[in-house]
C-alpha cells in the first residue's frame, strides 16, 4: 500500500494556545488524543533522548515526539546523529540507573571517580559488613596465594567483629543515654559509634551495595575505565554493565532495541588501548624518575602529623571573586575592576566587597558562583576510610594514588581503650608482610584489596573556593566522622594562614565536639 493510503495516526490534543507556556515531566505522561483515545506515555531513555534532542530543529511539542517515536526510530536516530555524527551531548538525555550489589570497595570507587554521575552506597557507619561478602580476585583465587588471601580476610573480618562486639558497651559507657531517647533511637546511635571505629578494620575487597544514576555518554565513560582496568573484577563488572545497558553482543540487537535501555549509545564501548598505555607508560616513567632521583625528597608534602598542606595558593583570591563579584551586577568588564582593586582602591576594598556578599548569606543558602574564581590545590594524607567520604565530592581535580601501606595507618584509641591495640598492630603488620608477598608474587594491582581502612593514603586535590566552603561546612560539622572531620578542619586553616578574610565567611566546626549521628546533616551545595 502506498504512503498516500495510509491511515494518519492521530496526534495528541494539545492546547488550543500553542504559545501558552507548558512545563511537564517527561518520564510519564497520561495524554489524550485527538481521536479522545487516552494514553500512558513511559519513554525509554533513548526514546526520551531523541524527543528532547528533535526540539534543536523541529518545534513539535515534546510529548508528541515521545508518542511518535519507536524504540527502533530512537536506535536509528541515535545511530546516525550520535555514534554517526558524533552529537554526543544526545546522550545526556538518557538517563538509566543501575543497582550494583556484592561489588567491593575497589569497584565502588573506581566508578565514584565519575564527575557527572549521581551515586549512593553501603555506609559503614549504619551497616555492619560480613566476612561471607568479600572479593576474592580470580587470578588471586587461581595463585597459591589463595588460602593466605582467604587466612588474612578471615582475621580482619574477626576482628571487626569482636571489636564490634567490645565497642557496644564501652560506647553506652562513654555516652549514657542523658537525653531519654526511646531505646531504638539509642540503640542506633551507639551502633553507629561503633561502626565509626570498627571500620577501620575493613578491606578493600568488603563487598556491598551501590546505586548509581548516570548518563548514556558518561556510563560510557565508567564502563571504558573498568573494561581498561588490569583487575580482573573491574573487567567482570563493565561486561556487566555492557549486558544490563546495552545487551551485549550475544543478544539480537531488534531484542536489545526494545529491551535495554541505551543499546545503541554504548555500541562502540569497550577497553580503551590508550587508557591502559598511559597507566603503563607513566608507572614505568614515575618508577624510572623516581630511581634517578632516589636522594631527593620533596620540600613540601602532607605526612600524619601535618595532614593538609597548601600546594597552590591564589594570591589574587580577593581581587577576583570581588571583581566578578561586581561586573555580574555591573556593565563594566572584570578587567576594569581587577584594574581598579589592584592600583586605585584603598587598601582592604576586595575584602569589604566579598563581605557585603556574603552579609546575607543564610544557613541554606549556597556562596555565589563568582567563589569558583579563585582556585587552590591541597595535599592531603588521610586513612582510607576517611578518603572514601572525601571522594565523592565531585566539583574538584582529584589526584588519587594506589591503596598501600607505605603511608602507615591510624588506630583511634577506642581500639585500646577496648583492650585489642595489639591484636590490631599485629593484624596492621601483617597486612604490611602479606601486601609486601602479593606485589613480589607479581600481584601489585590486586595487592590493594588485602589493605583495611586504617591505613593512611595520599590524596592531592584541585579545588575552587565554593567547592571548598562546601567541603568544610559539611565535612567539619559535629555529625561527622572524627577523621575526616580534622581534615575538613586542616584545609580551613591553611586558608586561614593566607586569606583569613575568606576563611572568616565558611562556618567551620573546630570544636572535638561529636554529636549523635543521626538527624540533619549541615546542607550541602
Amino acid at each position: 500500500m502506498s504512503t498516500e493510503n495510509k491511515p494518519s495516526r492521530p496526534k495528541i490534543k494539545l492546547p488550543a494556545d500553542r504559545t501558552a507556556r507548558r512545563i511537564y515531566w517527561l518520564n510519564r505522561m497520561e495524554r489524550e488524543l485527538e481521536d479522545g483515545t487516552k494514553v500512558v506515555l513511559t519513554p525509554t531513555p533513548e526514546v526520551l533522548a531523541v524527543a528532547i534532542a528533535k526540539c534543536s530543529r523541529s518545534d513539535t511539542p515534546f510529548d508528541q515526539n515521545v508518542y511518535e517515536a519507536t524504540e527502533e526510530s530512537a536506535a536509528s536516530f541515535h545511530e546516525k546523529w550520535v555514534v554517526g555524527f558524533g552529537h554526543g551531548s544526545v546522550a545526556e538525555h538518557a538517563v538509566p540507573s543501575v543497582a550494583l550489589e556484592g561489588v567491593s570497595q575497589v569497584i565502588i570507587k573506581i566508578l565514584e571517580d565519575s564527575r557527572l554521575c549521581s551515586f549512593t552506597e553501603v555506609s559503614s557507619r549504619y551497616q555492619i559488613f560480613s566476612a561471607q561478602r568479600c572479593e576474592v580476585p580470580t587470578n588471586i583465587a587461581n595463585s597459591p596465594l589463595a588460602a593466605s588471601y582467604r587466612e588474612h580476610m578471615t582475621a580482619l573480618f574477626g576482628l571487626y567483629a569482636e571489636a564490634l562486639e567490645r565497642l557496644d558497651p564501652y560506647m553506652r559507657e562513654r555516652f549514657p543515654n542523658d537525653t531519654e531517647l526511646k531505646d531504638t533511637v539509642y540503640k542506633s546511635v551507639i551502633k553507629a559509634r561503633s561502626c565509626d571505629v570498627a571500620r577501620y578494620l575493613l578491606p578493600a575487597a568488603a563487598k556491598a551495595m551501590f546505586g548509581m544514576t548516570a548518563n548514556a555518554r558518561n556510563w560510557g565513560v565508567a564502563i571504558t575505565k573498568l573494561l581498561s582496568s588490569p583487575l580482573s573484577e573491574a573487567q567482570a563488572v563493565g561486561n556487566e554493565l555492557i549486558e544490563v545497558l546495552h545487551g551485549g553482543p550475544e543478544m539480537e540487537v531488534e531484542l536489545a532495541i526494545k529491551r535495554k535501555p541505551i543499546h545503541t549509545l554504548l555500541k562502540y564501548v569497550g577497553r580503551n588501548d590508550y587508557q591502559v598505555s598511559l597507566a603503563n607508560d607513566m608507572g614505568e616513567l614515575a618508577a624510572s624518575i623516581t630511581r634517578q632521583a632516589s636522594g631527593l625528597s620533596a620540600t613540601a608534602q602532607a605526612t600524619p602529623r601535618t595532614p593538609v598542606i597548601m600546594l597552590k595558593d591564589d594570591s589574587e583570591a580577593e581581587n577576583r571573586i570581588a571583581a566578578a563579584l561586581l561586573a555580574k551586577y555591573s556593565r563594566q568588564p572584570v578587567a576594569f575592576y581587577m584594574e581598579y582593586l589592584r592600583k586605585h582602591a584603598p587598601a582592604g576594598t576586595a575584602s569589604e566587597v566579598i563581605a557585603k556578599a556574603m552579609a546575607k548569606r543564610g544557613s541554606h543558602d549556597t556562596p555565589p558562583r563568582e567563589l569558583e574564581h579563585a582556585d587552590f590545590m591541597h595535599e592531603i594524607v588521610l586513612d582510607y576510610g576517611a578518603w572514601r567520604d572525601i571522594q565523592r565530592h565531585r566539583i574538584c581535580t582529584p589526584l588519587n594514588q594506589p591503596l598501600g601501606v607505605d603511608l602507615g595507618y591510624e588506630m583511634p584509641f577506642e581500639i585500646a581503650d577496648i583492650g585489642l591495640e595489639n591484636e590490631f598492630r599485629s593484624l596492621m603488620q601483617k597486612t604490611v608482610e602479606f601486601h609486601g608477598r602479593m606485589c613480589q608474587s607479581g600481584f601489585e594491582d590486586e595487592a590493594e584489596y588485602v589493605v583495611p581502612m586504617a591505613f593512611r593514603r595520599r590524596l592531592t586535590v584541585s579545588w575552587n573556593l565554593r567547592e571548598m566552603f562546601h567541603f568544610i561546612e559539611l565535612r567539619s560539622g559535629p555529625k561527622g566522622h572524627p577523621s575526616y572531620r580534622r581534615i575538613a578542619q586542616e584545609t580551613w586553616r591553611t586558608l586561614d594562614e593566607t586569606h583569613p578574610d575568606l576563611a572568616r565567611h565558611i562556618r567551620v566546626d573546630l570544636s572535638g565536639n561529636t554529636l549523635s549521628t543521626l538527624g540533619a546533616k549541615p546542607k550541602g551545595i
